[in-house]
């Protein structure tokens, strides 16, 4: 269903530039721990799922679109977590609603290719999680 292109670092090593040269909008890389973001790609290039796993859902806790973009990606396609439609779907409506056109596109695409009553469980797991998080801006 959903392709991760193939991209290679800067010479420097940076995960973090080429993202920001290869995308426009919505990438959510802006005030991230930019060291946790380059070890987290790395490890999902290199197929160290596990710890892609866990740096992106730290990141994407924190914001990163791009991060929840890729979380998105790892549900879809059961790279080091069950392939579960219901949380791609999820994770695609987060990044998207924050500007991640890549995002937007997964989200339409797999939309169609879910039931009515998996679309509308993914949108209430968005909405909690979107709601879980503004009571914990609010709160601190």
């Amino acid at each position: 269903m959903g392709e991760v292109k193939t991209m290679k670092p800067e010479p420097s090593g940076d995960w973090y530039e080429a993202i920001i040269q290869t995308q426009s909008s919505g990438i959510g890389v802006n005030d991230i721990d930019r060291d946790l973001f380059n070890e987290t790609f790395e490890a999902f290039m290199s197929g160290s799922y596990d710890k892609a796993y866990a740096g992106f859902s730290e990141l994407g806790e924190a914001g990163s679109s791009v991060s929840q973009y890729y979380l998105g990606m790892m549900f879809l396609n059961g790279k080091g977590v069950l392939q579960d439609f219901c949380m791609a779907h999820m994770w695609f409506n987060i990044a998207s609603s924050r500007g991640h056109e890549k995002a937007r596109k997964q989200l339409e695409k797999l939309t169609q290719s879910m039931v009515r009553e998996q679309v509308a469980e993914a949108q209430s797991l968005a909405r909690h999680w979107v709601n879980r998080k503004s009571s914990e801006d609010l709160m601190g």
